[in-house]
């Protein structure tokens, strides 16, 4: 009778467990995490970049990462332009698409053009 329960019971977890790697997003927390490094490599030194490059490394989630794009954002456009910080920042932008709810994600903007 016991391995009737187990096998109802691990049946019934499935359904409600995590989605098969088949099924999981292309893009992986820490190959997000990683664009968002590399867009700050080559920056100039400081207080602020160490703050900002701490706190991605060490996000606990991608809802963390995603707001703290705006702090790589800012800390880019300080140092580079926001020409070039939009450019760099335009692929770590789209690799969150359709890993967040749509309430959370950014809309494109119909004043760029």
């Amino acid at each position: 009778m016991s391995w009737k329960k187990s096998r109802f019971a691990s049946s019934l977890m499935s359904l409600f467990g995590e989605v098969s790697p088949a099924k999981g997003p292309a893009v992986s927390l820490k190959e997000i995490r990683q664009a968002m490094l590399d867009c700050l490599t080559g920056l100039p030194e400081g207080d602020l970049l160490a703050r900002v490059w701490i706190r991605v490394l060490y996000a606990p989630d991608l809802q963390a990462l995603w707001y703290l794009r705006s702090d790589v954002m800012t800390l880019m456009s300080t140092r580079l332009g926001e020409s070039l910080a939009r450019e760099r920042m335009t692929p770590v932008t789209s690799m969150f698409r359709g890993l967040l709810p749509a309430a959370q994600t950014s809309r494109s903007s119909h004043l760029l053009g």
